[in-house]
């Protein structure tokens, strides 16, 4: 774990080799235990010696995310039991939330790898003092933090080491938090990169007193480059995007430099593709493809992420010879009007879908403050009316004023030109 944080500077033929690895022990467990890969790779002729790094994931079929969602099971390895995974539910921004069984191993590794983007955090800081101040705005109530959590308070880290961490919820408005921050006055800040251009945005616009921190990180969704350069400007801090999603924890991070996401192609190697599956060449856009090689719960190789990228040719100018991904292309969702006159981010109605294990995916259409229409491809024995009810209920609680919710079952959602739904859609 130690070494982690220097691992993005070895050469390009120790980084190969442990990729190598990695992949080598991934698909012979996932060979010996999940019923997918098993049946999958017998079908099509394939053994684990098939598999010698991660460019030969080319030959199993693409995992598309309906497959995970009606048949998780399908996925986990059966070396251990059921219930002795951790079961994650995912914040659902596609508005195709998945369900994850994780090994409590991997995320102990986790840990460890974090070192490679911890290890910017330092040399953007300027210092590795212990204890610093982080501010996280994230969804409120998430089913995920206590696994988190506890991870933490099992872990051969110090306590002294540890951040002081403070949570805000991203269902209050920016002005709310904002008074937060300057109250608590962290080094850090991380949020969805829609909600770190609201919270600066209002803090250029109403000019209110704000002692700026060191740096702001975020993920989940794009940061405009008009906000990253207010932030850079204005106020003087600079910005890192990590790439990282339930199936995949740790895919990426930007550097100093701000060339792209350097990939942890050892971790978490992803593929470019176009439309047909083919692979992309250095400088074309496509589909991202991942492929997870930590976790031994729910095991995917090819699963198709729904995100457009660009593998960059050239490498970093700070020295880290991990692959260069061009920056993810942002979502399009909006903040919503809520009843009481402020705007919301579109997670304080979409995290109320989340834990529907009966919806497949959805859309949510704002026509005014207090109406909204949503939109929802569900399980085939989901009980519709009960569904409806706990919806229109959820609403009118979390917006904190009665809704009228209406709910419409369909077999499919309308799409981008890119393949995407737009989740949320204000008025």
């Amino acid at each position: 774990m130690l070494t982690q944080g220097r691992f993005p500077y070895r050469s390009p033929e120790a980084i190969e080799r442990a990729e190598r690895r990695n992949v080598r022990r991934a698909v012979q467990h996932a060979y010996e235990h999940v019923p997918y890969y098993r049946e999958t790779m017998d079908r099509l002729g394939l053994a684990p010696a098939s598999f010698r790094r991660a460019a030969d994931f080319a030959r199993l079929p693409v995992i598309e995310r309906d497959q995970l969602q009606r048949d998780p099971e399908y996925f986990v390895s059966r070396a251990q039991r059921l219930n002795s995974y951790m079961k994650l539910r995912s914040g659902g921004t596609s508005g195709r939330p998945v369900t994850m069984f994780v090994d409590p191993l991997a995320l102990f590794k986790g840990m460890g790898n974090f070192q490679r983007h911890r290890r910017v955090v330092s040399s953007v800081l300027g210092s590795r003092r212990p204890r610093r101040r982080v501010a996280v705005i994230d969804n409120a109530g998430n089913p995920n933090r206590g696994v988190t959590s506890a991870v933490a308070r099992r872990s051969l880290v110090p306590t002294a080491l540890h951040p002081v961490v403070r949570r805000l919820s991203m269902f209050d408005a920016p002005a709310v938090n904002a008074g937060l921050l300057e109250d608590f006055r962290p080094a850090v800040v991380a949020s969805f990169g829609s909600y770190i251009e609201a919270l600066f945005v209002h803090l250029h616009e109403s000019g209110v007193p704000f002692t700026p921190p060191k740096l702001v990180v975020y993920g989940g969704d794009a940061l405009s480059e008009r906000v990253r350069r207010l932030l850079m400007e204005e106020f003087g801090i600079p910005a890192l995007t990590i790439y990282a999603s339930i199936e995949g924890p740790q895919i990426g991070f930007e550097c100093e430099r701000h060339s792209g996401i350097h990939l942890n192609c050892d971790l978490y190697p992803v593929r470019i593709v176009d439309p047909d599956g083919r692979e992309c060449p250095a400088g074309e856009s496509g589909g991202v493809l991942l492929s997870n090689l930590v976790n031994r719960g729910t095991m995917l190789f090819n699963y198709r992420l729904g995100d457009q990228a660009t593998m960059l040719g050239e490498p970093c100018p700070c020295g880290r010879t991990l692959p260069l991904l061009s920056f993810i292309e942002g979502r399009t969702d909006d903040w919503i009007a809520a009843p009481d006159g402020k705007r919301r981010h579109p997670q304080t109605v979409r995290t109320l879908l989340t834990d529907e294990e009966q919806i497949w995916t959805y859309r949510i259409v704002q026509g005014s403050p207090s109406e909204f229409t949503v939109q929802v491809v569900a399980a085939a024995g989901c009980d519709r009316d009960a569904l409806r009810a706990r919806l229109q209920s959820k609403f009118s609680e979390r917006l904190g004023a009665p809704t009228r919710t209406e709910v419409e079952f369909v077999k499919a959602l309308p799409r981008t030109a890119r393949g995407k739904v737009r989740t949320v859609i204000a008025s």
